[in-house]
């Protein structure tokens, strides 16, 4: 029942993407994300109002996060994910599947910074092996930033 629901609710946020399109926008955006990636171009207040009619959801904010196809689909999940509930393991995820410098700097602004966990997760990652993604340790140092640190 949660999965219909939840998959209802994708196809509606997908409407939105489409209705607040820009392709002027997109057109600049495509370059950052690898080719297949969907890029509507919509800006990050767009989003913010998009996230405000679903609240606070980790099992959506998580199927957003998930859909690599499309660049909107991964930053609303930065809004829509609720820190309080987002596991330590998943939030590391989140990091090391990071793609450009947008999703990095939004991750770490919106979203991790607000873990109640966020500095002991620092220290982890700054103390763990190098990552095979630099987009992965440029996240962890605008973690650092955020936290003032």
């Amino acid at each position: 029942m949660i999965e219909n629901k939840n998959e209802g609710i994708l196809n509606e946020i997908k409407k939105e993407f489409f209705i607040f399109r820009n392709g002027i926008v997109a057109d600049k955006l495509k370059g950052l994300y690898p080719s297949g990636v969907i890029v509507y171009g919509l800006n990050v207040p767009q989003l913010k109002e998009i996230s405000i009619r679903y609240g606070k959801d980790l099992e959506l904010g998580k199927r957003l996060w998930e859909d690599k196809k499309s660049r909107e689909s991964r930053l609303l999940a930065l809004y829509i994910l609720p820190p309080e509930d987002l596991e330590e393991q998943y939030a590391e995820k989140m990091i090391r599947d990071v793609r450009n410098d947008e999703e990095a700097e939004l991750l770490a602004f919106r979203l991790l910074r607000h873990l109640p966990y966020a500095e002991r997760l620092l220290v982890k990652l700054q103390n763990a092996e190098k990552f095979d993604n630099t987009k992965s340790a440029y996240c962890v140092n605008m973690l650092a930033k955020n936290l003032g640190l």
